[in-house]
């Protein structure tokens, strides 16, 4: 049961020569720099002008370049690898099939660090210096927006983030240059309640990472949750690195189930510490805190039959032979989301470069609708599929790119009008995730069919 928590001229010289230093490093460096080192922040809102002059007017019949702006460290390093791996196959199936517009698809990393600072300074290199022209990620929300607002959208240049699920992001000013392969978690919020209220949890307490993603998703969980008669006790923020998370989990005291919104370097140090005090019965996860490296380094034992929600994919002819081509060129698939809607990504940016016959930024951003919309001739991932594509806008014929995670079908915000929810537990004893259920979720009107077994 749960338990309650209860020689004075040299010196001179140099000094002389450190502060002229700094006054020199001052006068070359105080138009583009904060003192720290990382670039002067934009409000939101603005529009701001790239800072790089490398690469302002890229060559329209340039090779195209994506970059892939991942969290290959901190917070989300457990997905960056994987993630990029499914970016990768997807390249090179893309290349296998003589490439776009002829020429072979480049791919550039960009690590974000999961850290708003790094990640737009690191998205301007990716556009002024190594001349992207589209951008796959970022992997949170809150980067995520800090990029489309500063840099990728005064700059023009296409951005598809495959795993950023804030509402907010629906709402970004990013002169229509952000997309998303994943739905909003204004429908992960909604299935949450619905899985916390089948499994008769009268109360939920929400430690969510204070950033964009995790207010979002509290947010709309808490309100879906409380429309079915639930109460959310405590929805408490937490920051990132923190050494304990004993006072955010003293305020979830008397909690049916402990709800973990949060990253895994956060949430496998208050996952240990409520466990280790046996402070909860029953705990709840997303797509977040769905990390196998998380919970082999917790035991995933503590948390059998633990229930949780992740974005899914709707059920598709590609999504076999997607696995099939991962694990050939990788291992196994790990059971992570979103390294099928990086993939698809890939595949929108590139068959939109081809239909518009050019690398230029604005003309791959405004064929992205056409190539990944109905109506037209649906094309499938792939070698073959991307060859009968080029073979299908050769002749004039419009197309339908129906990817791994299902149709796409980008409504006016960029944002999926269609997509997936997914019930899923921990099984302890086989160290892995169970898919219970899958919920295909119409964002338009937010509501929900069960699609389990189609």
């Amino acid at each position: 049961m749960p338990k309650t928590l209860t020689q004075i001229s040299w010196r001179w010289l140099l000094v002389g020569a450190l502060i002229a230093l700094l006054a020199l490093a001052a006068a070359c460096g105080d138009d583009d720099d904060d003192d720290d080192g990382t670039p002067t922040d934009t409000p939101a809102g603005t529009t701001a002008a790239p800072t790089g002059t490398a690469d302002e007017t890229p060559d329209p019949g340039a090779p195209l370049k994506i970059g892939a702006l991942l969290g290959f460290t901190g917070p989300l390093s457990d997905f960056g690898e994987p993630i990029f791996n499914g970016m990768e196959l997807a390249v090179d199936e893309i290349n296998a099939a003589g490439g776009v517009n002829g020429q072979d698809v480049e791919l550039v990393r960009g690590d974000s660090a999961t850290n708003p600072d790094q990640a737009a300074t690191e998205a301007q290199r990716l556009v002024d210096i190594e001349g992207v022209q589209g951008i796959v990620g970022a992997l949170s929300s809150g980067v995520t927006l800090r990029v489309a607002e500063q840099v990728t959208g005064p700059a023009g240049v296409v951005q598809i983030s495959p795993a950023s699920t804030s509402p907010a992001l629906t709402d970004a000013n990013d002169s229509d240059f952000l997309f998303r392969t994943t739905i909003s978690d204004a429908a992960q919020g909604l299935v949450l309640a619905a899985l916390a209220d089948d499994a008769g949890y009268g109360t939920v307490c929400n430690i969510f990472v204070n950033n964009a993603y995790g207010e979002g998703l509290s947010d709309a969980f808490t309100d879906a949750f409380e429309n079915l008669d639930g109460t959310v006790n405590a929805a408490v923020p937490h920051e990132e690195a923190q050494v304990t998370y004993a006072s955010e989990l003293a305020q979830c005291e008397g909690a049916d189930a402990l709800a973990a919104m949060a990253y895994p370097e956060s949430a496998g140090i208050f996952l240990r510490e409520a466990v280790e005090g046996e402070l909860f019965d029953n705990y709840v996860f997303v797509d977040g805190t769905k990390s196998t490296d998380m919970f082999d380094e917790l035991g995933w034992a503590a948390f059998d039959g633990a229930l949780g929600t992740a974005p899914a994919g709707l059920p598709t002819d590609a999504e076999a032979g997607f696995e099939t081509r991962y694990e050939t060129a990788y291992g196994d698939l790990p059971s992570l989301p979103f390294i099928k809607e990086a993939y698809d990504a890939v595949y929108v940016i590139a068959l939109a470069a081809e239909a518009a016959g050019s690398t230029d930024r604005t003309a791959i951003r405004d064929e992205l609708r056409n190539v990944a919309n109905d109506p037209g001739t649906v094309v499938d991932p792939g070698t073959a599929g991307f060859t009968a594509a080029i073979t299908a806008l050769a002749a004039g014929d419009d197309i339908n790119y129906e990817g791994v995670v299902g149709p796409l079908e980008f409504d006016s915000a960029g944002d999926p009008a269609v997509g997936a929810v997914e019930w899923f537990h921990v099984d302890g004893t086989a160290e892995e995730f169970v898919q219970d259920k899958v919920w295909k979720v119409d964002m338009a009107t937010l509501t929900v069919e069960d699609i389990t077994g189609q």
